[in-house]
């Protein structure tokens, strides 16, 4: 059964070394710092922050931060989110829906060099922009974009 709760800071210490291989080397190619650290942070800064879990394991810390009247989602998934069941992806679907309703533009960078989540971003209707070189030692990110309604 999938679920989720409000996200607090302290959730990053159980998601951080549950991460996704490819979702710490995101992180640190970003080059913001260590993965928990930077969760806390943005859990912090995040507007509307969550965790989402099946039965009683974390699937993913997921959120918006807000920047006037734009939005820059994020999520950030566990070794758990592999093969998770459609009601994770309809659930991740509804929360964009909503913030689309609350703010003129969602965006954000991906690693370019994360095709599963480029295609999940894409899925969900975002539009995702050419690779820049924007991480550490010029790793290479792309923009996701989506406009509101």
């Amino acid at each position: 059964m999938i679920w989720w709760r409000k996200a607090d800071e302290s959730d990053a210490g159980m998601i951080a070394p549950l991460l996704r291989p490819a979702d710490r080397l995101e992180v640190m190619r970003m080059g913001e710092g260590d993965p928990e650290g930077v969760l806390r942070r943005t859990i912090r800064q995040s507007e509307d922050a969550g965790v989402f879990f099946d039965r009683d394991r974390p699937l993913c810390a997921f959120g918006i931060v807000r920047s006037l009247d734009v939005g820059h989602p994020w999520l950030i998934g566990t070794e758990y989110l592999s093969g998770t069941p459609k009601a994770f992806l309809r659930g991740t679907r509804l929360r964009v829906q909503e913030w689309r309703q609350e703010y003129r533009l969602l965006t954000n960078w991906i690693d370019a060099e994360y095709p599963q989540a480029i295609r999940w971003l894409q899925w969900l209707g975002f539009t995702i922009g050419q690779p820049e070189p924007i991480g550490l030692y010029g790793a290479m990110f792309c923009r996701a974009e989506m406009r509101g309604v």
